[in-house]
């Protein structure tokens, strides 16, 4: 049998959620599949129901590492997959069921499409709705028509892909050729390697999207994330690599958005100083409602630490 997509999900400790995930795939109408689960060095006695797992579904192929990360994870899968068109899946989140038929359906009709992706719900550990992803950056609705629900071709993605990662990397589906061609995941990246990679093929190709929410990514707390410094870093050297591809205004806006991170950092932190001053800084840069809302909320606080 024929495969029509790979689907990769890389695992470590995820034993909890995998039955969810797999599930997931499994239920895929109208698609075959493989699914390459990567286990990088589980200690949880994920590899251990995995392999019980592979009783059941055939469709599964289990790969074994020590760890090494997630960049080094995928990139194996990659490496290993069989069919032309490749599917992401973090082990914590899953599909609606027919996910992959019309993303599919869609690439295989526009053969200039090299990524396409679709809007994904966040939810909390009790699986209940927080906020869908396009809801999130306001600034995406103006490439969404309203009148069509299916597959849109994203029209200038570099302009807007390089300030605002709308893409959720479990709802992504690429093409295995093109995602060799630019060399996979960065792995010289401390973190966003996985947007790095999203701009990589918005160069040379076309990006589509669906408003439909086609995946739940689940806010799990406590959960593992990168270090904060370390993505700031990525950010700033992924849009040095943009400067040439994107829009002045675009790389502006990509600017703006840096400075937001930075003040979100400092506030976790607690210098409110550092937080106003990168605040107004990125509202000076782009007067977006978002900034305007950190700017207003760092100036109560300054105010109130000065009266105390």
């Amino acid at each position: 049998m024929s495969v029509d997509v790979s689907v990769i999900i890389p695992n470590y400790n995820c034993k909890q959620y995998l039955a969810k995930a797999i599930s997931s795939v499994v239920k895929q109408s109208n698609v075959n599949v493989e699914i390459i689960v990567v286990d990088d060095g589980s200690t949880d006695g994920s590899l251990e129901w995995l392999k019980k797992a592979q009783q059941t579904f055939p469709q599964l192929v289990i790969l074994e590492q020590e760890n090494t990360g997630v960049v080094n994870v995928r990139n194996r899968a990659i490496g290993a997959a069989k069919a032309e068109y490749i599917a992401f899946l973090d082990a914590d989140d899953y599909w609606t069921d027919d996910k992959l038929f019309e993303q599919l359906h869609y690439m295989k009709q526009h053969n200039d499409c090299v990524l396409s992706f679709t809007n994904y719900m966040h939810v909390n550990e009790a699986y209940e709705p927080i906020v869908d992803c396009f809801s999130f950056w306001p600034e995406f609705a103006k490439h969404i028509d309203k009148n069509d629900s299916g597959y849109q071709d994203l029209k200038s993605p570099m302009d807007l892909l390089i300030y605002a990662n709308v893409i959720g990397t479990s709802s992504v589906m690429v093409k295995r050729s093109t995602i060799n061609y630019i060399g996979r995941f960065d792995n010289a990246l401390n973190s966003a390697s996985d947007w790095d990679c999203w701009l990589k093929l918005a160069r040379i190709g076309a990006v589509a999207f669906s408003p439909n929410v086609s995946m739940d990514y689940l806010m799990r707390v406590g959960s593992i994330t990168a270090n904060r410094t370390n993505r700031l870093n990525a950010m700033k050297e992924i849009v040095s690599r943009c400067k040439d591809d994107a829009g002045m205004f675009a790389q502006v806006k990509a600017q703006a958005r840096i400075l937001e991170c930075y003040g979100e950092y400092y506030r976790e932190i607690g210098n409110k100083f550092k937080a106003l001053t990168t605040a107004a800084a990125a509202f000076t840069l782009f007067p977006h409602k978002r900034n305007l809302r950190h700017l207003l909320h760092d100036l109560k606080r300054s105010l109130s630490s000065s009266q105390n």
